[in-house]
């Protein structure tokens, strides 16, 4: 991931890697990689979206320049960089590294790169006055350096978060309902985070590609105490073939490659009717006492 015209966000390519390291060595790793990231986000990502808290500023000026912010990051996320490490770094360090890359391409793809071409495309065509630009926009810096210092948040819940996506989705198309069946254990934390990521990510594919007027999510668990969530469309349908090639952010990336981090997975298809189907699928559950 190479982010912003004054580098790359990658692993030192001069550095030299031994033998294979041990599971703690592998656990440096990946903590050393994120770190050293979360310091380049610091420096280069927060600043674009402070420009933009400007509230005396003219709206269209602060649109412009969010759309600039926003072609640059998304220019720079869809950027593939894993031949930046050394060639005898070994696999793990290799796949620890690019782990953690991901996770940042993730994170900054549904917060920073969100709300940037949410402010870019004047809030969906709603029209967007310089207060509410400023508002979103310092906003979203304070909670990304708030991240980028290792603040911990209170742990995501996945009932309540599904209800502001749906509840987000009353004020604009498409419309979004939640429908909730059998729940035994539904996953909290990482798993619970990244299916709410996945569900926004249909709900915006649904907006900006399918033209859906409507949108049900359904959570339930199945039959072998997983949590399943379907997010399924009334839009023009998608090409499978055209998804699978996709590189870089989207389907792939927030909605396959996020659920395929935390042990799930994720699929899509054409839903009954019309329209697309998305399937998420975690790892089974503790049943709570």
């Amino acid at each position: 991931m190479a982010i912003g015209p004054h580098g790359s966000m990658l692993a030192d390519p001069t550095e030299q890697v031994g033998a294979s390291p041990s599971r703690s060595s592998i656990d440096d790793v990946r903590a050393t990689e994120r770190s050293r990231l979360q310091a380049r986000v610091r420096a280069e990502i927060v600043p674009g979206l402070e420009r933009l808290d400007d509230p005396s500023a003219r709206a269209a000026d602060l649109i412009a320049r969010a759309d600039a912010e926003a072609r640059t990051l998304r220019a720079a996320l869809e950027q593939r960089d894993d031949e930046a490490d050394a060639p005898d770094t070994p696999v793990d360090v290799r796949g620890a590294r690019e782990h953690e890359r991901e996770w940042v391409r993730g994170h900054l793809h549904d917060t920073a790169l969100q709300i940037l071409e949410f402010i870019a495309g004047d809030g969906f065509g709603t029209g967007l006055s310089a207060a509410k630009i400023s508002h979103l926009a310092g906003g979203a810096a304070r909670d990304l350096r708030r991240w980028t210092d290792g603040v911990v948040e209170h742990a995501a819940e996945l009932l309540p978060e599904l209800e502001q996506v749906a509840a987000e989705g009353l004020t604009q198309q498409p419309r979004v309902r939640l429908e909730v069946g059998q729940l035994d254990s539904p996953p909290t934390g990482e798993q619970a985070s990244a299916i709410v990521a996945a569900v926004r990510e249909a709900v915006t594919n649904a907006r900006k590609h399918a033209q859906a007027t409507n949108v049900i999510v359904r959570v339930e668990s199945d039959v072998d105490g997983r949590t399943a969530v379907t997010i399924t469309d009334d839009g023009v349908g998608f090409d499978p073939e055209h998804a699978a090639q996709t590189r870089g952010l989207g389907v792939r990336g927030s909605i396959v490659g996020r659920m395929s981090r935390v042990g799930g997975h994720a699929s899509l298809g054409h839903a009954p009717g019309g329209g697309t189907l998305v399937t998420l699928v975690t790892p089974t559950q503790p049943v709570q006492p």
